[in-house]
């Protein structure tokens, strides 16, 4: 299967539009167990569909092939491939896009969520820590090094608008008062949201998305003590209306001292 692998790659290596490839997550691929496998490729120009299709047809492997023909607004021009286990992503993205998009990232013009659930300051996450397959031209080498300060315009506005957000407590204290349990995970479930991305933001830190969340608090210098069980201890605490009080005064306890955090950054 690496083998078989390793030839798509440079099959699309040789493709004349593509400028660079990288992967996300580690850079090899486990074929032992079922994994999704996301390779972004930066291109001048979308090789077209066709020309597409006979390089995936030209690989002596029996791959299942899903082309587009589309583009995607967060995701490009996506083509799945089914090598046994492992579902391949190949998202063709265009220098010029990929460009335009980061730099309105990083001027704070994308804060909030989009589409219930892409996080456009991912994006900056993804690039950041890619792992460089092919890079003719240095482009993503050089987008690593547009990434790696995080820049005062991005963190002000990020703070400015995750605090107001945490600051606005009608629904959580509406819930507690109606007893209403379903309302108030809801509600919960938002503020932990931003004040995810809160921390990661006093961190200076890129927010990537809700998963593997404690991995990087673990990590992270400025942050209340003992963050992490105390996270969990609020999303624990939310299972029974009795506790929802009490879960409360923590979650502002919690909250509280991040900001004092902040203050003093």
């Amino acid at each position: 299967m690496t083998k078989i692998y390793k030839k798509l790659i440079s099959s699309i290596i040789g493709l004349p539009e593509v400028q660079s490839i990288g992967k996300t997550g580690s850079k090899n691929i486990s074929f032992s167990e079922n994994n999704d496998v996301d390779i972004f490729i930066i291109c001048k120009n979308t090789p077209n569909i066709k020309s597409r299709k006979n390089l995936y047809n030209g690989i002596d492997y029996d791959l299942k092939i899903k082309t587009n023909n589309f583009e995607d607004k967060y995701w490009g021009t996506i083509d799945f491939i089914n090598l046994d286990k492992i579902e391949i992503c190949l998202m063709y993205f265009t220098e010029s896009k990929v460009l335009n998009e980061i730099d309105d990232i990083l001027s704070g013009n994308r804060i909030k969520k989009e589409n219930n659930y892409f996080y456009p300051i991912g994006r900056c996450s993804t690039y950041k820590n890619i792992n460089i397959l092919y890079d003719k031209e240095k482009f993503l080498e050089s987008m690593k090094l547009k990434l790696s300060n995080y820049p005062k315009t991005l963190y002000d506005k990020n703070m400015d608008f995750h605090l107001s957000i945490l600051n606005d407590t009608e629904d959580l204290e509406s819930a507690i008062r109606k007893k209403d349990l379903l309302f108030y995970h809801f509600a919960l479930d938002n503020s932990i949201d931003h004040y995810l991305q809160l921390i990661f933001t006093l961190n200076y830190c890129f927010f990537p998305s809700r998963k593997r969340s404690f991995l990087y608090i673990n990590e992270f210098k400025n942050k209340p003590k003992n963050c992490i069980e105390r996270l969990k201890e609020v999303v624990k605490m939310g299972g029974e209306v009795d506790t929802i009080n009490k879960l409360y005064e923590k979650w502002n306890e919690l909250l509280k001292e991040t900001i004092e955090i902040m203050n003093v950054s």
